[in-house]
């Protein structure tokens, strides 16, 4: 059996490093070809920036490999035990097992965020955070997992030790209903913890903005901007949450680099995804993609444990979840993707109506410029990871949009 867990793994790897090879390839041949959409120049930078990118995950995945392997072979049997034998084997001790179990994980993926952040990214043009801000967000996330991590571990091991053999019915609605917490209380209480969040200023923008708002119906709890600029270059904004904790959310980057117009067209593009329900479809499909998820694990045999070492326990599911639901997801991925990109051309459209078609290009043409965002790609990689079109498909559907 653990040959076969890590056959299934290395599989997995090979799969995805073979879509990054194959992006790899397009990219490097297209950059022989004219430019594209953004400039020559912009082109060339993107398509630098997806190589490096590429080649990075392509270690990360490799990276991964040998990790998952570590823990296969010794690593999660090595933990239980050393924490079984401090603190028993009940709840408390399972829960500890699990936020162990992610906490370490989350060491172990320190450098490589290390060099991502001030290495690569730095090197790229992106990462403006300096290693004070760095830390108090890794302490912070460190908190987080702490107190939330365990409070949800020690939810599912109780559903797994105390509800039978349907537990898993139990913990999947239990996990939907905390993602639709973590939603509802992100702009509220989460997103303030790592960047400042302030009432957009007084102006014409707002203005604009709130006269945005109110020609689609759309009540919020306020226009906001935060300092993304103290982390990161790339151009953004959002709405977030549910009912009366929505707001709107921009980037100081957004604001600094687009003209009014075009930041109305961007607003015009979010409101899109409200008003054709793209919020409800996107939890619509983490409800199934949970329910999989919950469904598989749910109903392992009990050999798989004992071919990592372990005891077979609510702690011992959740750490087997965690390390092979990534396989599970792999195949909902094309499913999910595709989806996504048919909303972001409804939204797309929907934000050229708002404001006008040569605005959203225009801001499209920004967001790809500044984010560096190569603006074609290979079929097979987009079909599988892109959640959003290219930007010359979007380009080019907005054009033929009469």
């Amino acid at each position: 059996m653990v040959w076969f867990l890590i056959f299934l793994y290395a599989l997995y790897t090979i799969y995805k490093i073979s879509l990054d090879l194959l992006e790899l390839s397009f990219i490097r041949a297209k950059l022989k070809e004219p430019a594209v959409v953004l400039n020559e120049d912009d082109y060339r930078k993107a398509g630098e920036v997806g190589a490096v990118n590429l080649r990075f995950n392509i270690f990360s995945h490799c990276f991964s490999f040998v990790v998952v392997l570590i823990w296969i072979l010794a690593g999660a049997g090595a933990l239980q035990r050393a924490i079984y034998d401090l603190t028993g084997d009940g709840i408390f001790a399972q829960s500890c097992f699990v936020t162990a179990f992610l906490i370490i994980g989350g060491a172990i993926s320190l450098p490589l965020e290390i060099y991502k952040t001030f290495v690569k990214d730095r090197r790229l043009g992106f990462s403006t955070i300096t290693p004070a801000v760095f830390v108090k967000d890794a302490l912070k996330s460190l908190a987080l997992t702490l107190i939330f991590g365990f409070a949800v571990a020690s939810a599912l091991v109780f559903c797994v030790n105390s509800l039978g053999a349907h537990w898993w019915v139990w913990g999947f609605l239990l996990s939907f209903g905390i993602v639709l917490l973590i939603n509802l209380i992100y702009p509220t209480v989460i997103a303030p913890l790592f960047n400042k969040m302030q009432p957009l200023e007084q102006g014409e923008l707002k203005e604009r903005i709130e006269e945005l708002l109110r020609r689609c119906g759309f009540k919020s709890s306020g226009v906001f901007t935060i300092d993304a600029s103290k982390r990161d270059k790339r151009l953004n904004a959002y709405f977030g949450g549910f009912g009366a904790t929505k707001k709107v959310v921009l980037f100081d980057t957004l604001i600094e680099k687009l003209s009014e117009d075009e930041i109305l067209a961007v607003l015009g593009h979010e409101l899109g995804h409200f008003k054709h329900g793209d919020i409800l479809k996107g939890l619509a499909l983490s409800f199934v993609l949970l329910g999989a998820t919950f469904a598989v694990f749910g109903n392992l045999p009990a050999g798989v444990f004992g071919a990592l070492g372990l005891n077979a326990d609510g702690g011992a599911t959740l750490v087997f979840m965690i390390l092979f639901a990534p396989i599970l997801h792999a195949f909902f991925e094309p499913v999910i993707s595709k989806l996504s990109r048919m909303h972001e051309f409804s939204a797309d459209r929907h934000g050229a109506s708002m404001q006008d078609k040569k605005s959203m290009i225009g801001a499209l043409k920004k967001l790809g410029s500044e984010n560096k965002a190569f603006p074609i790609a290979h079929k097979i990689y987009a079909a599988v990871y892109h959640s959003h079109p290219s930007l010359y498909e979007r380009i080019r559907e907005l054009d033929e949009d009469r």
